[in-house]
């Protein structure tokens, strides 16, 4: 049974600057093809590329998470929204996270993505 080489990294490299989050995964890959192309390498199939995309992508989602919760509980340390005490156990045990998920997610898009816009829309 034979499997597929493994990327190279300078490729996975490339596909994390590539993209953006708005750039849809099949430009991504043709660029990533183009590229490795250039370079004499072997160019990943769209389904590697795209799961690496998804991986970065879910990646840079938690680190906002943890970063906009930690913006959070510092502002209501600061400004005494609540007792500090609450504010450190919920820093510690993550009970915020559960308690008010809707503080901690990300706002839908307001528009269309590029991906999903009809063709001559634009």
């Amino acid at each position: 049974m034979t499997f597929s080489p493994a990327i190279d990294p300078f490729l996975i490299q490339l596909i994390d600057e590539l993209d953006d989050g708005s750039e849809v995964i099949a430009a991504i890959w043709r660029e990533v093809g183009r590229r490795a192309r250039r370079r004499r390498l072997l160019q990943p199939s769209y389904e590697s590329v795209r799961r690496l995309v998804h991986a970065q992508r879910a990646v840079r989602r938690q680190a906002y998470a943890g970063a906009r919760r930690v913006a959070i509980l510092t502002a209501e340390f600061l400004w005494n929204t609540r007792s500090r005490k609450g504010i450190i156990l919920d820093l510690i045990d993550r009970a915020d996270v559960e308690r008010r998920r809707h503080l901690y997610q990300r706002r839908p898009r307001d528009g269309p993505s590029p991906a999903t816009t009809p063709r001559g829309a634009a």
